[in-house]
């Protein structure tokens, strides 16, 4: 038994299952990982980076992969923990940690808060591309290997991929049988448990594996009044694998998966600072003497923050060897759902709530493709098709307080004055009403992306490779909207007295707000790109390898699915579905990479340094009263990368790590439509100058 602490947690893992089973089961389920090496030396890593069994250092992209026993050693037990080894990557979350998950590699990655934009940095596990980040970053039992590939990846892994690509292979179901189990618990009285058992249905003919995790915590957050708890965990994740092997030529491998998470919050906190409505809050009854560094929380008395998250997927890959080559399929259908209803004012006023809010996202995918050698040609071709529909309902509606308190706010803190009524006319308390707003707000886009791709490496001495990779992507999109249900009596009043700006209409006709937008809205889209990779890599010996690349990579435009995207200018322009959509992105990638096994393979040191370019940046942004997403012209990612393994003995062993990436904005046009704190030069925001880790066990 292994005793692992890290964070607060306390890691009881790797426990045999004492039902009779062979640990030479573990063994096996390594070797694709770590192949063997002398006592004392490092083991050479295999990855399936390049959709080919290749090691690590002789391939010319920056790929880090962690096996089993790495990982269970740092304890990582989920895609979220890997930012903890991995000084490239940083994982972070806004609405919640289902929906607003954030992946970026040197800085550069999508904000979650449009449902309708691709996520930057793709995740792919057993070779099913999840189109969101919210779709892969769960818990996933019975992990072997992870591989995180640094830059665009435009050719093998799909256009989705401009900042780069976590692939997370699971293990396979072994005709030896076998178990595992580990036991996790730490402060809010966490705990987690993780096993998996396998072993063979039918001798060497069909073989099962099943894993499942269980996750609860405490909230981490306390209402001061009431003792609730908010931001807990209570989660469930099960696999289920079937290994089928006909003969030595055929294999099929069937995934069903599913996960629930029910949970309280997601975003219910109070700011440390109100700024200058602290005093109208407290005037008016609220508690605004509390922060967010207190952990403690308050809301309004007839609100449930409550989060629901399901999703379940099943996929069929199949694999045929004959003497010209290797065939593979790999056919996959998703879907997601996700349901939140969320305190969005963070006061014990009701002064704004959410229409209890729906995501859904339903993905069918097929990749075919076919690799062989033939001399010095290793080639490759394929075709991936996706079809997928998302489904969004969500807005805001004003509360019971939103008249007084905005009364108080344009009269200066006055509780007596009334500036609402006296512009619309209507006696006090019913120009905004409980309820007041847009009701209905839908969205559903659906998207079909094809794409041809063809990856093939060719020595062109005993020690010069060239490698070269193109990608032809086609994409359809179309969106239709419904905003309906408006009820805003303050707003019509004002509208029919030919009040159109300033104060209090800004308020009252909030963007959202307005039944003025209510309509059915349609738009569509359709694009055609390339993307693809060209390197030389150099062996300078056996044990040194050096490499220089240039990729591109593409990330397709879309719709932004929120009622404040659209726009309506009176009497100029109506709302329509064209206000909604942005442009694809795309990335230049230049790098020179040194790869190095020293010191009689007890040191292994590898050396990326790069520069990136991303033009037409899809950047999302909330404004406190509307989400954007909206093109910036260029953003770059200069910087190097230096990753190290280490093994001095036998017993000691050790990594180390650092990242230095300067992220920023290129030049900003002075009438864009982005937002004025956005200014030349800048740094991106949640994009570190430095990261430096590191491991050490014995």
């Amino acid at each position: 038994m292994k005793v692992l602490a890290r964070s607060g947690i306390l890691t009881l893992g790797a426990m045999a299952i004492p039902l009779g089973l062979s640990p030479a089961w573990a063994q096996e389920q390594n070797r694709a990982a770590d192949i063997a090496a002398p006592e004392g030396q490092l083991e050479d890593i295999v990855v399936t980076a390049t959709k080919r069994q290749e090691n690590v250092q002789r391939i010319p992209i920056a790929v880090s992969a962690f096996g089993a026993e790495a990982l269970q050693r740092a304890g990582v037990q989920d895609t979220r923990q890997l930012m903890a080894i991995a000084p490239s990557l940083n994982l972070s979350s806004t609405t919640s940690d289902a929906r607003g998950v954030v992946i970026r590699i040197r800085g550069l990655g999508s904000e979650a808060l449009n449902p309708g934009l691709e996520s930057s940095v793709g995740t792919v596990i057993d070779g099913v591309y999840r189109a969101r980040s919210n779709l892969s970053l769960e818990a996933v039992p019975g992990i072997e290997r992870i591989e995180l590939l640094r830059g665009p990846q435009g050719t093998l892994f799909g256009k989705n991929t401009t900042s780069g690509v976590v692939n997370v292979i699971t293990k396979s179901p072994s005709f030896t049988a076998g178990g595992e189990a580990t036991v996790s618990f730490g402060n809010f009285d966490s705990l987690q448990l993780l096993g998996g058992i396998t072993g063979p249905l039918v001798a060497d003919k069909l073989a099962a594996r099943i894993d499942a995790v269980y996750t609860r915590r405490d909230g981490i957050l306390k209402d001061f009044s009431t003792g609730q708890r908010f931001r807990d965990k209570n989660r469930i994740t099960g696999r289920a694998q079937f290994l089928w092997t006909p003969d030595s030529d055929l294999t099929a491998r069937l995934i069903i998966d599913g996960s629930y998470h029910n949970q309280t919050g997601p975003d219910t906190y109070v700011p440390a600072t109100y700024g200058a409505s602290r005093a109208i809050l407290t005037a008016l009854g609220a508690n605004t003497a509390l922060g967010l560094q207190d952990r403690l929380v308050t809301l309004t008395t007839s609100r449930d923050p409550r989060e629901k998250n399901g999703q379940y997927g099943v996929s069929l890959e199949l694999n045929w060897t004959r003497d010209w080559g290797k065939l593979t399929s790999i056919t996959a259908y998703r879907r997601w759902n996700n349901y939140q209803e969320r305190e969005v004012d963070y006061t014990e006023l009701d002064i704004v709530n959410n229409i209890p809010a729906h995501q859904r996202f339903r993905n069918f995918s097929q990749e075919l493709r076919v690799d062989g050698s033939a001399g010095k040609l290793d080639w490759l071709v394929g075709a991936f098709y996706t079809h997928e529909n998302v489904y969004v309902s969500e807005g805001y509606k004003f509360g019971a307080d939103a008249e007084r308190y905005i009364d108080a706010l344009l009269s200066g803190g006055s509780l007596t004055a009334r500036p609402i009524s006296v512009a619309t006319g209507l006696p006090v308390g019913q120009s905004l009403p409980d309820g007041a707003g847009l009701n209905q707000a839908d969205f559903y886009q659906k998207a079909n992306s094809l794409s041809f791709f063809t990856h093939n490496s060719y020595r062109l001495a005993s020690r010069l490779t060239l490698t070269a990779g193109l990608r032809w992507t086609t994409e359809r999109k179309a969106l239709s909207s419904t905003l309906a249900d408006g009820f805003n009596p303050g707003c019509d009043a004002l509208v029919g007295r030919g009040v159109s700006s300033g104060s209090p209409f800004n308020l009252v006709c909030l963007l959202g707000f307005d039944p003025r937008y209510e309509g059915n809205y349609q738009a569509k889209k359709k694009e055609s790109e390339f993307s693809g990779v060209a390197s030389l890599m150099f062996e300078l010996n056996d044990n040194i390898n050096s490499y220089i690349s240039y990729s591109r990579g593409y990330k397709g435009g879309g719709f932004v699915l929120d009622v404040f995207g659209y726009s309506l200018v009176p009497g100029v322009k109506q709302p329509s579905g064209e206000d909604l959509k942005f442009d694809p992105e795309f990335a230049d990638n230049f790098e020179f990479g040194l790869k190095t096994q020293l010191f009689d393979r007890k040191l292994r040191a590898n050396l990326a340094v790069f520069y990136t370019k991303l033009t037409d940046y899809q950047l999302t942004y909330n404004t406190g009263a509307a989400i954007f997403t909206r093109n910036v012209p260029e953003v770059t990612s200069k910087g190097f990368e230096l990753e190290t393994e280490f093994r001095p003995t036998n017993e000691l062993r050790g990594t180390f790590g650092v990242t230095y990436a300067n992220t920023r904005y290129g030049k900003i046009p002075a009438i864009s439509g982005l937002p004025a704190t956005l200014v030349t030069g800048a740094r991106l925001y949640n994009a570190p100058l430095w990261t430096i880790n590191g491991t050490i066990g014995w």
